[in-house]
């Protein structure tokens, strides 16, 4: 197949999700050139990521040879932890402090660019080299899980930057459970056997899930229930995103 009909391949998924959750972001949308910086800062950091893993696996032992559980587990907790933390920077250091990051939503369309970007440069590798097939695979699999990672992650970092004294915990937490469900993902797809076949689900799920958050974030964003630490803390009105 013509490389230029693979790239295509390779780069129309990432392109289809970020388009999806954008349109998810009905009351203030983002501004198109940030959320394009955030997606090639998480391109960047797909470079970023491989050196590590490299490094961490020389370094380190870990192996996927001999197929063997706690070395698939050991691999996929390793890679699924740079990973999400590599993507977490782009949103953290690129445009969580930004004025426009004002709505809960706004975490996850923005850790899901960042998500996406990543994803994109690390499947133009893998299709270039797999062809169609890999690409077809990677359509349905690989790059929509990016995409619900990133959204996990982004819907807690929106919470984050509305929570006052527990915005650190939401961050946290968002890190862990994209890194988890990240890892979960590999070790299914790293066991070579039958549990392989578990990713179809489980991305199905990941997707359900995604939405979920994207609903509960306009929910937050729109007043129509109150935001998580206010039952704590109280509201706090200059931190709060206003309903329009």
């Amino acid at each position: 197949m013509a490389p230029v009909v693979l790239v295509a391949l390779a780069v129309a998924p990432g392109i289809f999700w970020l388009w999806y959750f954008r349109l998810r972001d009905r009351m203030r949308p983002e501004p198109r050139a940030l959320v394009a910086r955030v997606f090639f800062l998480g391109a960047a950091a797909a470079f970023a990521a491989a050196l590590i893993e490299v490094g961490v696996f020389r370094t380190t032992g870990i192996s996927l040879e001999g197929g063997k559980a706690p070395r698939i587990l050991a691999a996929a907790a390793a890679i699924a932890l740079i990973e999400e933390v590599l993507k977490f920077f782009p949103v953290y250091f690129g445009i969580y402090r930004h004025v426009a990051f004002d709505e809960v939503m706004d975490g996850i369309v923005y850790a899901v660019a960042a998500a996406l970007g990543f994803a994109t440069v690390e499947n133009l590798a893998y299709v270039l080299q797999g062809g169609a097939t890999v690409g077809i695979l990677r359509a349905f699999l690989a790059v929509p899980g990016h995409a619900f990672f990133g959204a996990v992650m982004g819907f807690h970092m929106g919470l984050a930057k509305f929570a006052g004294r527990r915005e650190v915990g939401w961050l946290i937490t968002g890190v862990l459970l994209a890194t988890l469900a990240h890892m979960l993902y590999d070790a299914f797809v790293f066991s070579r056997s039958y549990l392989a076949f578990a990713v179809i689900p489980f991305v199905v799920y990941l997707w359900r899930q995604a939405a979920a958050h994207a609903h509960r974030a306009r929910a937050l964003d729109e007043g129509r229930v109150p935001m998580p630490d206010e039952d704590v803390t109280g509201p706090d009105d200059t931190n709060r995103p206003a309903p329009s």
